[in-house]
């Protein structure tokens, strides 16, 4: 599924720009490419070559590399921005599947990071940066290189699996120095569905451990099924225990709330309430200060959102 995914990926691009392909060009080798040293069509037979296919704006959006026998052996798929700034190559082996990618910039998510837990260095040598994915016989991330605009290589990240194809933890490296500045280890127990992650900086030490349990399904929403789009509503689980429990969160966080639910009716009108369940048929609430329970037909409901900002209705 995964490599079917990725597929879909390098075929859409493919689409997007190749969908605009006006010529190609072949070249005996990559250098004959790099130097514009084309190749005519007809000593292209009989020959390994590499054919190059171009846009209207005399982009190359993919290069093919053919063997002697006229079979291809590998691909390249390149994708540009707006202003023709080269950003990502996809790489597919003889089998069309994808093998790794390497993205340009120096706000990919990923280099981001890594930056954060190595030494200041020039700024300027981080703007073309590339990250290359490299995938394993199973379509997982393997490893992720770091290189800078010099051709440096100055880190990656190594992903570790078990024989179940389980994330093990990751290990980020710094370059040339082969030294670990940061160390994760997952832990999954399938039984429970709970999962477990530590994190270690480059002296080995514990800097923090999240331990997450799925809980039941019926403990995680509070509207009835069936529920329609993306309806998160344990949200407001987790925040009422934050403030119930005074748990001190250990990053700076904003979290919005008002102090009443909100109920928009059909005809305009707006009320503050707090809801106290969510019927199949009607709405069971208490106005703000008012003492004792109403209820409102759905139908007469155009939303309601809680005091966390969550639409729980429709």
């Amino acid at each position: 599924m995964k490599v079917f995914s990725i597929l879909l990926m390098v075929f859409t691009i493919l689409n997007g720009q190749n969908g605009e392909v006006s010529f190609m060009r072949f070249y005996a080798t990559d250098h004959d490419y790099l130097s514009d040293n084309r190749l005519l069509a007809t000593d292209r037979f009989e020959r390994p070559h590499l054919q190059v296919f171009y846009n209207d704006r005399k982009l190359a959006v993919m290069k093919e590399w053919i063997n002697a026998d006229g079979e291809s052996i590998n691909q390249e798929v390149l994708q540009y921005s707006k202003e023709n700034k080269l950003i990502r190559r996809y790489f597919l082996d003889a089998d069309q599947k994808p093998d790794s990618l390497i993205q340009y910039g120096v706000d990919e998510p990923w280099s981001e990071e890594f930056r954060k837990e190595t030494p200041k260095q020039i700024q300027g040598y981080y703007e073309g940066q590339a990250s290359k994915f490299i995938l394993n016989e199973s379509d997982q991330i393997e490893s992720i290189h770091f290189t800078d605009v010099r051709g440096d290589h100055y880190g990656k990240i190594d992903f570790i699996y078990d024989h179940l194809g389980l994330l093990n933890g990751e290990l980020w490296i710094s370059l040339p120095t082969e030294k670990t500045i940061r160390r994760f280890a997952y832990s999954i127990d399938m039984l429970t569905n709970r999962k477990e992650i530590w994190e270690f900086d480059h002296r080995g030490q514990e800097v923090s451990h999240v331990a997450l349990v799925k809980p039941l399904a019926d403990q995680l929403y509070k509207t009835p099924p069936p529920r329609y789009g993306n309806r998160l509503d344990e949200i407001s689980i987790i925040l009422e225990e934050i403030r119930e429990k005074d748990l001190t969160v250990p990053f700076d966080v904003f979290i919005p709330k008002t102090d009443y639910d909100l109920m928009v009716l059909t005809n305009g009108d707006s009320l503050l309430i707090h809801v106290v369940e969510l019927g199949k048929q009607r709405v069971t609430f208490i106005i703000i200060g008012e003492k004792g329970e109403l209820t409102m037909p759905k139908y007469r409901v155009q939303s309601i959102t809680t005091k966390y900002g969550e639409q729980i209705f429709p």
